[in-house]
C-alpha cells in the first residue's frame, strides 16, 4: 500500500517561478511511488476552491489567498483587507517580513480542507517560510512525520535586510522544532551551516535540481549570419544587477559578427535605463514560453549573470546546461555558487566583474574570441547527466522518497 503525502506550497503551477518548477517536477517524480495531495493558493485564472485531479495523477487542492501584504497581492482588496494593511503601515510593519497574517489565514484555510491526520508525512516547500510555519503548528499533537524543504533561505535572505535578522532566525528554529528533517538547497545548507542554526543536526544537504535528463542534448542552434548571444532571466538592482553585463556586451556588439540580446522582468530597473536608445543590445522584454523556447534554439551563446549574495543562485544555470551550449558566467564575487558548476562545465567561459572594471575592451575581445571558437560545439547529453547527476530532478526527488521510506535517515 502506498504511504499518503499532503504537500504544502503556497504557489504552484500555473504561477511560474523558479521555485514552483522545481515542485512541479518533484511532485511528478513522487506520483509513481506515493499517494500525494497538494494544497495552494488559488491563482486567480480560473482555478476552483475544490480538489482538481491534475495531469500528474495526484489531487491539487486550491484555497482562498489573501492580500494584505504589498509582496502578495494575489486576492481581493477588499475592505478588511485595505484595513490591514493601513493598520501595518501606520506601525511600520508593512515591509517584506510581514508575513505572519497571511500565513495565518493559509493555515486556517488548509485546516478547513485538509486533516494531516489522514497522512503519513507532510512535505512543505518554503515560500519562504509560510508553509512551513503553518505544518510546525498543525503537525504537533499528531504522529504525522513532517519533512520541510528549504529552497531558498528565509531568516538570511537578503531581501529583508540585516534588521531583524536575530528576530527571524529565532522564529525559523521555533518553526523547525516538531521537523523530522531539513532538506536544504545549495548554497542555502552553506549558509545556514555558517550561521550555526539550533537544527544543524537536523538538515540534509542537497544540491540545487534544475538538470532535465533527456536522450540528447536539448536545443539545436538555428544559424544565422551573426552569432547570437542571449540572457534570459530576471534582473534586480541589488541581487543581479546586469549593467557591468550590458555594457560588455555593448563593447562585444561593436564586433559585427556578434548580437546581443536580454530577456526577462527587470524587477527595480526600468528598461529604458538599462538599455538606452542607441544600445546595441536588445531588449526583448519578458518572453512568453514558446518565444523562450524559440530564443533557446536560435541563441548560439548563453550569458549568465551570478548573484551579488553567496546563499542563493540563479537556478537558471541549470536550464543554460541542460541545453549543451556555450555559457558565458559573468560572477560578481570569487564566492559566487554558481563557480561550483560553470567551471566543470566543459564550454564555459568565467568572467569576474571586477576585471571589467579596468580592462573592458581586452575582455570583450576575449568574449569575442570564445563565441567564434565554441559557436556550434555542444556538450553531449549523456557527459551533462553524469557530470551533474546530483543536479537532477531524479535526484532530488530520490532524496526525499528516501526520507518518506526511511525514518531516521
Amino acid at each position: 500500500m502506498k504511504k499518503k503525502l499532503l504537500i504544502l506550497a503556497y504557489e504552484y503551477y500555473p504561477t511560474e517561478n523558479a521555485n514552483t518548477r522545481i515542485i512541479r517536477h518533484t511532485c511528478e517524480l513522487l506520483t509513481d511511488r506515493f499517494e500525494m495531495d497538494l494544497v495552494t493558493v488559488e491563482t486567480g485564472h480560473g482555478m476552483k476552491t475544490s480538489a482538481e485531479p491534475s495531469p500528474e495523477s495526484f489531487y491539487i487542492i486550491r484555497v482562498p489567498a489573501y492580500s494584505f501584504h504589498r509582496e502578495k497581492c494575489t486576492g481581493k482588496m477588499t475592505a478588511p483587507v485595505l484595513a490591514r494593511m493601513f493598520y501595518e503601515k501606520t506601525r511600520g510593519r508593512l515591509d517584506h517580513d510581514d508575513t505572519r497574517m497571511l500565513e495565518r489565514l493559509y493555515e486556517r484555510e488548509i485546516r478547513k480542507a485538509v486533516n494531516v491526520k489522514d497522512y503519513d508525512a507532510v512535505i512543505t516547500f518554503s515560500a519562504p517560510v509560510l508553509a512551513h510555519g503553518c505544518a510546525s503548528r498543525m503537525i504537533r499533537g499528531t504522529k504525522t512525520r513532517w519533512l520541510a524543504v528549504c529552497l531558498d533561505p528565509y531568516f538570511s535572505h537578503r531581501i529583508f535586510g540585516p534588521e531583524g535578522l536575530e528576530e527571524r532566525k529565532r522564529r525559523e528554529e521555533k518553526y523547525m522544532e516538531p521537523a523530522e528533517k531539513v532538506m536544504v538547497a545549495y548554497p542555502t545548507d552553506r549558509d545556514y551551516l555558517r550561521a550555526g542554526v539550533a537544527f544543524a543536526n537536523k538538515i540534509i544537504p542537497v544540491e540545487m535540481p534544475g538538470i532535465v535528463v533527456r536522450g540528447e542534448t536539448g536545443h539545436a542552434t538555428c544559424f544565422g549570419p551573426a552569432i547570437r548571444c542571449g540572457f534570459f532571466g530576471s534582473m534586480y538592482r541589488e541581487i543581479r544587477d546586469p549593467r557591468t553585463a550590458i555594457a560588455l556586451f555593448n563593447e562585444v556588439a561593436k564586433d559585427p559578427e556578434i548580437e546581443a540580446a536580454f530577456a526577462g522582468m527587470p524587477a527595480d530597473l526600468s528598461a529604458e535605463e538599462l538599455f538606452p536608445a542607441g544600445s546595441r543590445v536588445q531588449y526583448l522584454g519578458v518572453l512568453s514560453g514558446d518565444d523562450l523556447k524559440r530564443r533557446y534554439r536560435e541563441t548560439d551563446v548563453l550569458i549568465n549573470i551570478g548573484n551579488s549574495v553567496d546563499n542563493q543562485m540563479p537556478s537558471k544555470i541549470f536550464e543554460y546546461i541542460s541545453t549543451g551550449k556555450p555559457i558565458i558566467n559573468i560572477y560578481k564575487s570569487p564566492e559566487c555558487p554558481t563557480l561550483k558548476y560553470l567551471t566543470k562545465y566543459p564550454l564555459a567561459l568565467n568572467i569576474g566583474e571586477e576585471a571589467l572594471k579596468d580592462h573592458l575592451p581586452e575582455k570583450a575581445a576575449e568574449v569575442c574570441a570564445f563565441c567564434r571558437e565554441s559557436r556550434g560545439k555542444s556538450v553531449p547529453a549523456e557527459e551533462i547527466t553524469k557530470t551533474f547527476a546530483a543536479n537532477t530532478f531524479e535526484a532530488f526527488a530520490d532524496t526525499i522518497a528516501k526520507w518518506v521510506n526511511g525514518p531516521g535517515m
